[in-house]
């Protein structure tokens, strides 16, 4: 019996500091997203002839907001970076260091100031003539003509597009399941005969199967390549045959919904939307066309 209780004992002990060394390497994970702004914040270190530490970041960031000049939105990202960069490299603890808090709040202050009121204006991504980007679309070959389908219809983000696979899809029903990046959680979309039409059209042309990529690769003689694309590749490769990108079709989609009269949990459930406070602030506005009816 008592070596069954220290077998137990020794089992938990270990499996404690498997899940204390898992977290602690979660933790100091640093996104991709990040590493371009912290790339530019070394390079001004450097430029500068200084050391990469907390009083250089601040140094950076008020550069930022006089000098250059950037928008709000630019600066909060650049800060996150750098936070979480000088965090993970250096072992800075923020919330010993009152006095960096300080000076980061003045800063936001700062914004407040008419000087500094066009760098808290947003200008998101605009909505399109959704009738006008189905024209285009249908004019497209059919790999290309299948993804931009389904990058409208359902209001993708591009993490979610580059994640897609044939077996997500389920042609019948018109349905089509995609996994939330952003909220780590399966959603699913709704398709139109037409897009069902496309994709499967796509499917044949390239012999896809269950669980090849729905984008992928494709060289230029036409072979395909089941592999996850970057975002970047995808969004390059979606301005390529549009002019647009991923975030112009969703505007675009929930837009059209918006003016065809859905209500919030209408166009929310569609598009992935969890915050209907979010989907109004960042994506529903008045149109100029609405507008043009009443003059």
């Amino acid at each position: 019996m008592g070596i069954v209780i220290q077998k137990s004992s020794f089992e938990t002990k270990k499996r404690h500091q498997e899940r204390r060394s898992s977290v602690e390497q979660k933790n100091n994970e640093i996104p991709v997203r990040y590493q371009g702004d912290i790339r530019r914040f070394l390079e001004y270190c450097h430029a500068t002839d200084q050391q990469d530490c907390t009083e250089s970041m601040l140094d950076y960031l008020y550069v930022s907001l006089k000098e250059q000049r950037v928008k709000k939105n630019t600066w909060e990202r650049r800060l996150a970076a750098m936070r979480k960069h000088l965090s993970v490299v250096h072992g800075v603890d923020f919330k010993a260091e009152p006095g960096v808090a300080n000076e980061l709040s003045a800063m936001r202050k700062m914004f407040n100031e008419e000087q500094h009121a066009e760098q808290t204006q947003l200008k998101g991504k605009s909505a399109v003539d959704k009738q006008e980007l189905l024209d285009m679309i249908y004019k497209l070959p059919v790999r290309e003509k299948a993804i931009t389908y389904i990058n409208l219809i359902t209001a993708n983000r591009p993490s979610e597009m580059v994640r897609l696979k044939i077996k997500d899809f389920d042609l019948e029903g018109r349905t089509l399941s995609v996994y939330l990046k952003k909220q780590g959680t399966w959603h699913n979309k709704r398709l139109t005969q037409e897009v069902v039409k496309a994709v499967r059209d796509y499917v044949k042309a390239f012999k896809l199967k269950p669980d090849d990529y729905f984008v992928g690769r494709v060289y230029k003689g036409g072979r395909y390549e089941s592999v996850e694309v970057s975002e970047i590749g995808y969004t390059k490769a979606l301005q390529k045959w549009t002019g647009l990108t991923g975030y112009n079709f969703r505007k675009s989609q929930v837009a059209s919904m918006h003016e065809a009269g859905a209500d919030l949990p209408t166009i929310a459930k569609q598009t992935g939307h969890k915050s209907l406070e979010v989907l109004s602030k960042h994506y529903l506005s008045v149109s100029d066309t609405t507008v043009d009816k009443f003059l």
